[in-house]
């Protein structure tokens, strides 16, 4: 009986030695996966940065040639335009070209050859922003137009009445306006529509300044503040 029981007992025993060892080698084994899927998603990070990095530099690098490309543009060998004629926007286009211009104002070439060109300098694959289209459609069906601004103040509109900058400044010698006016009848007094239309028409047909001074009874010196205020003479 006795020994049946140290039988069992060894039995037991063993079976349960043996499970703790299994357990012992299947829990090291599990760690060891464990470790290794955790350096398998370590290094897939690692690459995962140091992609994203590149990636991101390459995008920088483009960006930076790309604005590099827009502000030597009119120095390039393929640039069909003279770098005179460019005038640098950069948004919502990067150029407007005068073609033309140049020869205009430096060899007196036919006005009726400038040409106005909206320019935009794209490199690799980079196609035109939704902006950039609508800009470029607008321009094709013709609206565009050309307008002269020329504000006003309130204090200038007030002043009409008597246009103080019309005429150069009071004198400020010995000798009185009732003086000059012996001479100038109307020095110093306001210009009228009328007489602004006339100065303008005389003088583009080539009347000289002292002409223009006898005619309109004047100071030459307020001819030359009136012709500069009319945008005729800077």
């Amino acid at each position: 009986m006795e020994i049946v029981v140290s039988l069992l007992l060894g039995i037991i025993i063993g079976s349960a030695v043996t499970y703790y060892v299994l357990q012992k080698i299947n829990l090291r084994k599990t760690v060891r996966e464990y470790e290794t899927q955790i350096q398998v998603l370590k290094e897939q990070h690692q690459q995962a940065l140091k992609d994203a990095r590149n990636r991101s530099l390459d995008g920088s690098r483009a960006v930076i040639k790309g604005k590099i490309a827009e502000q030597l543009a009119p120095v390039l060998p393929n640039f069909k335009y003279l770098p005179s004629d460019a005038r640098f926007i950069g948004d919502p286009i990067d150029y407007i070209v005068f073609n033309g211009y140049t020869d205009i104002k430096d060899n007196g070439g036919n006005e009726n050859n400038l040409e106005v060109v909206m320019l935009d300098v794209k490199t690799g694959q980079a196609n035109l922003s939704q902006l950039q289209q609508a800009i470029a459609k607008a321009i094709n069906a013709g609206r565009v137009r050309f307008e002269v601004v020329r504000p006003e103040t309130s204090k200038q509109e007030g002043a009409r009445a008597y246009d103080k900058s019309s005429e150069e400044a009071l004198p400020k010698k010995s000798y009185s306006i009732k003086d000059i006016r012996k001479t100038h009848p109307r020095a110093y007094e306001p210009w009228t529509k009328a007489e602004d239309e006339r100065l303008r028409q005389r003088y583009k047909q080539g009347i000289v300044i002292n002409d223009l001074a006898r005619e309109f009874q004047r100071k030459p010196g307020g001819i030359r503040s009136r012709l500069k205020k009319l945008g005729l003479l800077q």
